[in-house]
């Protein structure tokens, strides 16, 4: 039989949470996005705090003060609330960025922590909210953080220190060392997390999964650790977990196994060879489709691998045929090729051939097309003022010569 029934939510209820050295009072909240206090001795509501416009997800209370506690909900906002305050308004809000899963106070009372997405971030009440930090050490979505005392060894002495412990989707828990802001261990699970916890006196930490499998850990013994028997990261040893399958040959993971191993010293590596890649042209060469190459190429504008690739075919005695092939269209790219690059000294002795032979096969298809007359118009225009500059070097050169040869008897 129950001892209190009470009853306000319009909506299913996500969280109940005692205040810190109150037991005479209860926090609730749900997805109707109502926060309320509640008197358990009278069930009655005592405030209605109202504030969240989505599903309120997560809570806790104040370590240092039975008035204070924070909720986060899935409008992206966390709120500081305090009883005491008249018009039932958040006396601090901060915004996570993403859809709130889980929120905790750290032991100070000054800071929170925050889980959502695939982000903790560490905030700073007293300092007006500020974020301290924010770890994104998860691939997928952090469902649930919980903070305790974990054992450190310095120089021989072993300490408590807090730390926070995150689980998310990507079946990673995370510790991260506030103090420091660096993660300090990661354990992967073999499926989805979505809930951890420490017992009260922080030797026995507790995950559940998505598959429906809790696993538990218990801080080892100081006679376990000295004796140095393999156990998970921060002195745990696992007290339930389900039996490890035997890879087989029809299991997909039987072929992968292996691969995250890293080499030891006298293994011998064999590397495999670094995959080229080709450019679409070269791929229409090693398929043997030349017209195609040409064109893609020309289409590129890059006159290196236009002249490579040109060169290909001369070698490959395609270069001709690929010229008779040519639509219109393609035509015109390369009779723009050519009377801009066709003078140029490095290519001209393989360009100016070309132009020619060009002229020659298509000299019907130019006098049909005045878009081809135009190239041949540009073509010829440039190759005047190529001969205009050579003549006038011409010129230079027979001025200069004499008068090298004289200063040359003196």
């Amino acid at each position: 039989t129950p001892l209190r029934r009470l009853r306000s939510h319009t909506r299913p209820v996500r969280f109940v949470k005692y205040p810190v050295l109150d037991k005479l009072h209860l926090l609730s909240g749900g997805d109707d996005a109502v926060v309320k206090f509640w008197d358990v001795a009278g069930e009655s509501v005592v405030l209605d705090l109202m504030g969240h416009k989505d599903y309120v997800r997560c809570s806790d209370c104040s370590p240092v003060s039975p008035d204070l506690f924070v909720t986060g909900s899935y409008d992206h906002t966390v709120k500081v609330w305090d009883v005491r305050v008249e018009n039932s308004r958040s006396v601090l809000e901060v915004n996570h960025g993403k859809p709130v899963e889980d929120v905790i106070y750290l032991p100070s009372g000054g800071l929170i922590a925050t889980a959502g997405g695939n982000s903790v971030k560490i905030w700073d009440l007293i300092g007006g909210g500020r974020m301290v930090y924010s770890m994104e050490s998860h691939n997928k979505t952090v469902t649930s953080i919980c903070v305790g005392r974990v054992r450190k060894e310095n120089d021989g002495a072993e300490s408590m220190e807090d730390r926070i412990l995150s689980v998310g989707l990507d079946g990673y828990m995370k510790v991260f060392d506030f103090g420091n802001m660096k993660v300090t261990h990661s354990m992967r699970f073999p499926a989805p997390l979505m809930s951890v916890s420490f017992s009260p006196d922080c030797r026995t930490r507790v995950i559940g999964t998505s598959n429906g499998i809790i696993f538990a850990g218990r801080r080892k013994g100081k006679e376990n650790v000295e004796s140095g028997r393999v156990g998970n990261v921060l002195g745990f040893e696992s007290i339930l977990e389900p039996e490890r399958r035997v890879l087989r040959p029809t299991y997909f993971r039987y072929f992968h196994r292996g691969q995250s191993e890293k080499p030891t010293e006298g293994d011998y590596l064999v590397m495999r060879n670094k995959k080229i890649k080709l450019a679409e042209h070269d791929k229409l060469l090693k398929k043997f489709r030349h017209k195609d190459a040409l064109v893609s190429v020309l289409s590129r504008k890059n006159r290196e691998n236009v002249v490579a690739v040109m060169e290909e075919l001369v070698a490959r005695k395609k270069l001709l045929k690929c010229v008779s092939n040519l639509d219109s269209d393609e035509l015109g790219l390369l009779l723009t090729f050519l009377s801009k690059n066709a003078t140029m000294p490095r290519y001209s002795s393989l360009l100016m051939g070309l132009t020619k032979k060009v002229i020659e096969m298509r000299v019907e298809d130019i006098r049909n097309s005045d878009a081809l007359k135009g190239h041949i118009r540009n073509l010829k225009r440039s190759i005047e003022e190529e001969l205009r500059i050579q003549h006038s070097l011409q010129e230079i050169q027979g001025i200069i010569s004499p008068l090298l040869r004289i200063a040359g008897r003196r």
